[in-house]
């Protein structure tokens, strides 16, 4: 049995259905499977009220939209996450034929950064399948290795979670503890350390404006590049328009810019993260529908 979110145990009965789950979109044609996952979306999205009407204020302020098309964004948003689920639970599956899946565009940027011999601190979102974005760096032969947060629970889903990640190839590095040196371990073997830059931060970040709304921002990123001189690279991942692929695109790299005071990325703790804030916020803003809005960027900071 596993632990639940509140520090109990999680139910036979929970897991089991978990498995079931996974296990049905699994025997599914991928098509098929996405479809299912679409309709999981939809149905979370309809009946999920006060989570949607939440998002969808989000949705409002930030990107200074109507009501209406806000609520065609969030319903897209969670169908996009439907079928990211039902891929991320396929991950044996799909290991093989990432190639073919998932593009990659602007990998000099990447290479450009890993010659430097310090490895890279790829700087991404919760936007398109982040997830596969990893896989296929992996399929690569990049030593790729995402940043986490531990969760308080265990079992059932995290077990999942787990399972399929490392079925992706990917070396998972907690943010807290012993995890720090090994994240330095990895980057000095020429890895890359893969940031989910769009999380609230909470009391432990800095408030740096976010589609122009206060936001805790994470500051990790900096401090590691200013302890290690890895390179910062922004890359996202969005989904096609036919639904099924997915193309990875790697920006030029962030720390080699200069911020509004002329100063290089790092000198400058909140200039810094503001630069990272505003290459999050042009990609929420260009692929609104695939960024997850469910996330509260802004909680913390508002409260305060």
């Amino acid at each position: 049995m596993g632990i639940n979110s509140r520090g109990g145990r999680t139910p036979l009965s929970s897991k089991f259905f978990l498995s079931s789950a996974v296990g049905f979109v699994n025997i599914l044609p991928h098509w098929a499977a996405l479809k299912v996952g679409a309709f999981v979306g939809t149905a979370l999205w309809a009946f999920g009220k006060r989570k949607v009407d939440r998002a969808e204020a989000r949705c409002v302020s930030a990107l200074g939209m109507g009501v209406t098309p806000a609520r065609e964004v969030v319903r897209r948003s969670y169908v996009h996450l439907g079928k990211s689920v039902v891929e991320f639970a396929r991950a044996a599956k799909l290991r093989p034929h990432l190639t073919s899946l998932v593009s990659i565009e602007g990998r000099e940027h990447l290479d450009q950064a890993l010659k430097r011999g310090r490895g890279a601190l790829l700087m991404t979102a919760h936007i398109g399948n982040w997830e596969l974005a990893g896989a296929r760096l992996a399929a690569e032969g990049y030593v790729t290795a995402p940043i986490y947060t531990p969760q308080r629970n265990k079992g059932g889903a995290n077990d999942l979670i787990a399972r399929r990640r490392a079925d992706m190839g990917l070396k998972m590095i907690s943010s807290k503890g012993w995890g720090l040196r090994e994240a330095f371990r990895v980057l000095r073997e020429g890895g890359v350390l893969i940031f989910l830059q769009d999380l609230d931060a909470r009391k432990e970040g800095i408030s740096v404006p976010f589609l122009g709304l206060p936001a805790s921002t994470a500051t990790g990123i900096v401090k590691m590049h200013r302890k290690f001189g890895a390179p910062v690279v922004p890359a996202v991942t969005v989904r096609n328009a036919d639904g099924v692929h997915h193309a990875i695109h790697i920006q030029e790299i962030l720390s080699d810019v200069h911020d509004e005071d002329g100063n290089l990325f790092g000198v400058n703790m909140e200039k810094s993260l503001k630069m990272c804030n505003n290459i999050l916020g042009k990609w929420v803003a260009e692929y609104p529908e695939q960024w997850m809005w469910l996330l509260d960027k802004w909680e913390s900071a508002l409260r305060r």
